[in-house]
């Protein structure tokens, strides 16, 4: 067998002409080009992309190695003869040694000299997780993707731009991050193509989708309250995008908006049930149905499925919607809805709005409101009909978080557990509020909710009254919790954003009636304060 070995460092390319291995009389696979190159785009510095091609289609598969570790990867079944493929889940500050085995369809095979690729340093404004626990074997397989939502300095002062998102091994390593360029990373998930997408802050009308690489797929921009257009995006012609959005089976998106409307002898307190009342521009959440092509297909809207005279505690916020309404506007966050799913069963959507206290489902074919779940608190007639009888001990979830399914048919949400009451009873205390995982199991039949599981707080406390995520597993049968913005003073006693250490953490439980932990990172540091918005578990970088 002939071979050789090449190293290579930084963006040095080599190039090898005609070599080749076989065995007996077998004609040997020819290579006339491989190099291994850095990636071009800086957004996404742990990655380099190496380029073979072969005589004949052959299949690459890549071994890469570095002093701790090896492991190989075959980015895709394709045949081909000219492969161009991401090399991915490199880590800061090491020296890999990359090898490309190229087999073709009769099972020859021919391998690259090794070639040697230097990844740089992270980043000095990046967090240091740290890992207090870990138990591969009962964890779900894969890495942890979640972004960097805020972060600040001892002295309070907030980064707002150029927070990543980023994915960490179950070592709390980066394996593979994204920097965007003058905004900051919001909503990031793994589409079903193996592209990431994200929602983009400052702004709430922006979604970009973007390759492994960091290199932007697609753009699309909600024209409704944008001043200008932005060239090369997709226009969508609502108010804004934000929060949360879902891939629809037919290749649609489902998309969180809002609208604003005058709501005549609206509240002006959510504390006193006599104050006068007052015209107000208040803020519902619409739900959009677009094409690929930004087509809007359908819309459903809160102010025509709920009532708009019935708050919760937060419901007169006007800080949410300040900067895309405007100032003057003076705008009240009626549902601030926060997280959508799709129920391909009966064609619905199932939504988080935190200021109604209520997880709602919705028909997609009438626009009907199916059921209500959620505390039973001045909902007035038709909608107090629609309202889920509890059953068994249960405990109703407020200002929550990131509704998704289980195998079961159940539903789990982070309830962030905010004031745990409504206007105009008497708010929890800070000091003893607490925050949950949180399951229900709903009835349609007989319209009853049970809550056959929970995390929090007799088995951990934790407490934050923004931000938060849960997924459930299904291999292993846990449950990540995303405890995104916690805030608490040097005790670990809450504490209002102004007195407090913020900090998050990632934690992932097994699904059980007595939970056990088999992961926790956080991220806390003495002078560095940070916030996550949602943590995944993805199977692999490679689509």
């Amino acid at each position: 067998m002939f071979c050789s070995r090449i190293f290579f460092l930084g963006m040095v390319c080599l190039s090898l002409v005609s070599f080749g291995c076989s065995t007996g009389s077998q004609t040997p696979l020819t290579i006339s080009e491989a190099s291994l190159i850095a990636n071009p785009n800086p957004a996404v510095p742990l990655a380099a992309i190496m380029r073979v091609t072969t005589d004949v289609p052959t299949k690459l598969t890549l071994n890469i190695s570095d002093a701790e570790q090896n492991w190989s990867v075959t980015p895709s079944q394709v045949m081909t003869l000219n492969h161009e493929v991401p090399v991915l889940g490199l880590k800061s500050e090491r020296t890999y040694n990359v090898i490309a085995v190229l087999e073709d369809m009769d099972g020859r095979s021919i391998e690259t000299p090794a070639q040697a690729f230097e990844t740089p340093p992270l980043p000095n404004t990046f967090p240091t997780p740290i890992i207090n626990v870990r138990n591969p074997s009962r964890m779900e397989p894969g890495f942890t993707l979640f972004n960097v939502n805020g972060r600040w300095e001892a002295d309070g002062t907030a980064t707002l731009e150029n927070l990543p998102a980023v994915v960490v091994d179950d070592q709390g390593e980066f394996i593979w991050y994204y920097i965007p360029d003058g905004h900051r990373v919001h909503d990031v998930r793994r589409l079903k193509n193996g592209n990431m997408a994200y929602t983009v802050l400052p702004g709430h009308n922006q979604l970009i989708e973007i390759d492994m690489l960091g290199n932007v797929q697609r753009k699309f921009h909600m024209t409704g309250m944008a001043e200008e257009s932005i060239e090369g995006s997709i226009s969508v012609g609502t108010d804004s995008l934000h929060h949360d959005y879902v891939e629809l089976p037919n290749g649609n998106l489902l998309l969180l908006s809002s609208e604003s409307r005058v709501i005549e002898n609206w509240y002006t307190s959510e504390t006193d049930p006599n104050a006068p009342r007052s015209p107000a521009n208040v803020i519902g959440d619409v739900i959009v149905e677009i094409t690929q092509d930004g087509e809007i297909i359908n819309e459903w809207k809160l102010f025509d499925i709920l009532d708009p005279y019935r708050i919760a505690y937060n419901s007169t916020a006007e800080n949410f919607w300040r900067n895309h309404y405007g100032e003057a506007a003076k705008s009240k966050d009626w549902t601030h809805g926060n997280a959508i799913i799709y129920e391909e069963s009966d064609h619905s959507f199932v939504m988080s709005v935190p200021y109604q206290d209520a997880v709602i489902k919705v028909s997609m074919d009438t626009g009907e409101l199916v059921w209500i779940l959620g505390n039973h608190d001045n909902w007035n007639e038709p909608w107090s009909d629609k309202l889920l009888t509890p059953v068994g001990e249960l405990e109703w979830s407020y200002k929550h978080h990131a509704i998704t399914h289980t195998e079961n048919g159940t539903y789990l949400l982070f309830d962030n557990g905010v004031a745990r009451s409504s206007p105009y009873d008497e708010k929890m205390t800070l000091t003893d509020s607490y925050s949950r995982a949180v399951e229900y199991a709903v009835n349609e039949q007989t319209m009853e909710v049970s809550q056959p599981w929970v995390y929090g707080p007799n088995q951990e406390q934790f407490y934050a009254r923004y931000l938060g995520d849960v997924d459930w597993h299904e291999q292993r049968d846990t449950v990540l919790i995303n405890v995104g913005g916690a805030e608490t003073n040097s005790e670990g006693v809450n504490a209002p954003p102004a007195e407090a250490k913020r900090w998050a953490k990632i934690i992932e439980v097994t699904h059980t009636d007595e939970p056990e932990k088999v992961w926790e990172l956080d991220l806390q540091q003495p002078d560095t304060s940070w916030s996550i918005y949602r943590a995944e578990r993805i199977e692999s970088l490679y689509p």
